[in-house]
């Protein structure tokens, strides 16, 4: 069975919005109501040196994830392929999943009152395609694949590169890695504030 994740080369992302648009598409959310994808744009250093950096944020599909733990529903729950998806049935929205993942990746729709969050478009992936925001976007910043096998695109990536993941201190060990990003933002401090 496939583990997948997603690969961010921060380097190639321009901030264009079309990975949140295409989602928004694919999923049919109004466009003024939360996101599943959300983007940061950061600005380090101080002038004259200041990089800018932005970059999407995804539920992370943790191997260890604490949305599942506090779900007194057990509507969220973790597929064999390591997608973390929500039973929309099950969800109360009660918003106890939101306010236990670090990374900010959750919200409530208010309008439904269900969790809502990234999972990797599964129905795409049940049906051997790649999620829309990987198809979307115009920088090919975004990889998906197998992180199980060694093969495979994604895997030789990471292997081959210097990525982190967010906020490691969580110890949730995440399946969205990223490339390339500035030493300041590898302080957990700093990739906190970029979560809240």
């Amino acid at each position: 069975m496939a583990r997948y994740g997603i690969y961010v080369d921060v380097k190639r992302c321009i901030g264009c919005y079309s990975c949140v648009v295409g989602c928004k598409n694919w999923h049919q959310i109004e466009a003024d109501v939360g996101s599943r994808i959300r983007i940061v744009d950061t600005i380090n250093g101080r002038y004259p040196d200041i990089t800018r950096w932005v970059f999407p944020i995804f539920c992370m599909q943790c191997e260890s994830p604490p949305c599942v733990e506090v779900c007194p529903e057990e509507a969220t729950y973790k597929r064999e392929d390591g997608i973390i998806v929500i039973d929309e049935a099950k969800c109360i929205g009660c918003g106890a999943c939101v306010e236990a993942c670090p990374y900010a990746a959750r919200y409530i729709d208010e309008a439904q009152q269900k969790a809502r969050k990234c999972d990797f478009c599964a129905d795409r992936v049940d049906e051997g395609l790649i999620p829309l925001c990987i198809d979307a976007c115009p920088g090919e910043a975004l990889l998906f694949g197998d992180l199980d096998d060694p093969n495979s695109p994604i895997t030789k990536l990471i292997n081959s590169q210097d990525t982190i993941t967010l906020l490691p201190n969580e110890k949730t060990k995440p399946n969205v890695y990223y490339g390339v990003l500035p030493e300041e933002l590898y302080n957990p401090e700093s990739v906190a504030k970029l979560t809240d």
